[in-house]
């Protein structure tokens, strides 16, 4: 009996940097373990351009450059067709692609052309979904982005989202809600497979030594008004003086960094706060080991993976209490959680974690409970039912 085909696309992957590409790296490279082990599938993965090579070298998976340089709107066209040669090629009865909209609208144009029927399958990792104007944040805020978006939802086979928050939004882009399921994001843990542990790169963390006591705060996020970052420096200021000799470190470079700079220079922090410059692979795991408190402060998050990640070691979370984040962070059991638009509750927060030890204690103890329900391995297994379920409704 041939085995059942699924094609995986994604037009964004690895060395491009955020959680979900970390997220779908984690998923591939565990998925093709589980391949290993005599499972009826054949899997195959499209990828962007030469730039992510050197991350899918599978055993079991099998790869495809699409060729792309940085996608553009106007590299639609183009890219339909490379896809289309591929799906000729490949024959899958499954495509699962990581966005509705350029990845899920490329394939169904591909289809078109190409003459190949398969069931489509896409996870929704929140910006081709939410829509939240007054951040400038996601795609479905233009008229053209709403129908684009439900010419793809009324032809799929499952809308894969990431947190119970999201469900409503794949429903009003015009997903049937039976259609709809949801899969958290996981991390990889003890027995999954983790390329970052791999790495022989520098794991080096520079801080400056906390003189008379204090915590190392740390926030990996960009400078988009959406993460807050903001937010989170007025609340260092507002209790400076109540937090030892903390320091927090930001991870955000580039130019969206520079405001954050300047507010930083304005409020008279610059020595509280350092910017640590871009956090990935070893150095990124480094920088967690050596940190105390994780804090995302973000205006909206899907799901909030990097949350998780703190969980996983053991650094203990204050997180804002939106989007797919109070599907794993429970207030005083495993996090606390803080409206974002308030930054005295953030302060506040960070405040209990300086003066309870105690507090931290049983927050870390808890959360890392809880992330064992999220391994990276369990992922891997629903997205396997998921395939299985959509090709059985197939036959039938």
């Amino acid at each position: 009996m041939c085995p059942s085909r699924v094609l995986i696309i994604s037009t964004t992957f690895l060395p491009v940097v955020g959680g979900v590409q970390y997220f779908l790296k984690w998923l591939l490279d565990n998925l093709d373990r589980r391949l290993g082990q005599d499972l009826a599938l054949e899997v195959h993965f499209g990828y962007p351009n030469d730039g992510a090579d050197e991350h899918v070298r599978f055993r079991n998976i099998r790869v495809h450059n699409l060729g792309v340089a940085r996608f553009g709107k106007g590299q639609l066209p183009r890219l339909a067709l490379r896809v289309g040669h591929l799906l000729r090629q490949v024959r899958p009865q499954v495509v699962h692609c990581h966005s509705l909209v350029p990845d899920g609208l490329c394939v169904l144009m591909a289809g078109r052309l190409s003459g190949v029927r398969f069931k489509l399958v896409v996870t929704s990792h929140g910006q081709d979904l939410a829509s939240i104007p007054s951040l400038d944040y996601g795609s479905l805020r233009s008229p053209k982005g709403r129908m684009l978006a439900r010419y793809v939802t009324r032809r799929l086979s499952a809308h894969v989202v990431v947190s119970q928050y999201m469900v409503d939004f794949a429903v009003a882009a015009g997903t049937p809600k039976g259609a709809v399921q949801v899969i958290h994001n996981g991390v990889p843990l003890s027995g999954d497979y983790d390329f970052e542990e791999q790495e022989r790169t520098d794991s080096s963390v520079d801080l400056p030594p906390l003189a008379n006591g204090g915590l190392y705060i740390l926030c990996l996020s960009s400078g988009r008004s959406l993460k807050n970052l903001h937010g989170l420096v007025e609340a260092m200021s507002q209790v400076r003086d109540e937090l030892g000799s903390s320091k927090l470190i930001l991870a955000c470079t580039g130019p969206l960094a520079q405001p954050v700079m300047e507010l930083v220079e304005g409020k008279g922090l610059a020595d509280r706060i350092v910017f640590s410059g871009e956090l990935t692979g070893a150095r990124k795991r480094a920088y967690f080991g050596a940190s105390d408190v994780y804090c995302l402060p973000s205006h909206f998050e899907a799901f909030g993976i990097v949350a998780l990640e703190a969980m996983k070691f053991g650094v203990a979370v204050v997180a804002a209490k939106v989007g797919g984040i109070p599907d794993f962070v429970e207030h005083d059991r495993n996090g606390l959680l803080i409206a974002p638009s308030e930054p005295a509750q953030i302060a506040s927060a960070l405040v209990r974690l300086y003066t309870t030890p105690s507090l931290r204690a049983r927050l870390v103890e808890c959360a890392l409970e809880t992330v064992e329900r999220f391994s990276i391995s369990a992922v891997v297994n629903h997205h396997i039912e998921l395939y299985r379920r959509v090709l059985e409704r197939r036959r039938t």
